[in-house]
């Protein structure tokens, strides 16, 4: 398991107009490239078309501003934003803003099936963490809230979704043979991850990679609290129908 530690700067004590851009666990997720980016003022994210790429982006803190297809969406802290696929965009924020981009290699059996629904993937989806629909799964205890965020078809084989709980619980072990996942631990996240007899402790602001196909599990301990978002990247579509095979999706969200 590797992991790597965000740093949120105050951006009022930087320049004005600034951008900061660092990649994010480099190599680890074939196919995905995760990028920590900081702006605020005039600086912004200027993206071109791009056939086979698909971008994510999940904001951490502050407000942004995000232009494309003549429209202007304006986002907050605990959003994520699935562009348009294959259109230009531009992310900019008057007063400071801190995000994850998730870019998303397409092979050309992904752009079949995008190809098949074109008007859903040439449309903004913006939702915020507390608008998202509860699920339930067996390998989670019955008192954790689980939200489904960027559900089964969003993005061809990328899902996102998000854990939260209080100790004494655990997510039991299981293991994914068809997807690589990361983890971002959320605020007062403490729990420890366990992958192939080695532990890491996730904590807030710390992404943390899970192997492919490694058998797995998190516990949290009395007094400490587990609440993370946690990334799925499926090798096929044939492994993406495990989301809906295991998230059952609550009729009534609690």
């Amino acid at each position: 398991m590797e992991t790597e530690k965000i740093v949120i700067k105050n951006l009022e004590k930087e320049p004005h107009d600034y951008i900061s851009q660092n990649e994010l666990l480099s190599g680890e997720v074939e196919g995905v490239k995760i990028e920590f980016i900081a702006i605020r003022g005039a600086a912004q994210i200027k993206e071109e078309a791009l056939k086979n790429k698909y971008d994510v982006v999940l904001l951490l803190e502050g407000e942004a501003i995000i232009e494309t297809l003549d429209k202007k969406y304006n986002i907050r802290a605990n959003s994520t934003a699935r562009l348009p696929y294959d259109k230009k965009y531009v992310i900019r924020s008057d007063n400071g803003a801190h995000f994850l981009r998730f870019r998303k290699d397409i092979d050309k059996q992904d752009i079949r099936i995008i190809s098949k629904n074109l008007n859903e993937h040439s449309e903004m989806f913006i939702r915020t963490l507390d608008d998202c629909p509860v699920y339930t799964e067996d390998i989670k205890s019955s008192k954790s809230l689980n939200r489904m965020i960027l559900p089964e078809g969003k993005v061809p084989r990328f899902c996102m979704g998000s854990v939260e709980t209080e100790g004494p619980d655990q997510v039991a072990e299981h293991e994914h043979p068809m997807l690589d996942q990361v983890f971002l631990g959320l605020n007062g996240c403490k729990c420890t991850c366990i992958a192939n007899g080695k532990r890491k402790l996730l904590t807030e602001n710390m992404i943390l990679h899970i192997p492919l196909g490694s058998k797995h599990s998190v516990y949290v301990a009395d007094g400490d609290k587990l609440a993370y978002i946690w990334f799925d990247f499926f090798l096929s579509l044939e492994g993406q129908k495990y989301m809906n095979e295991q998230h059952h999706i609550d009729t009534f969200p609690r």
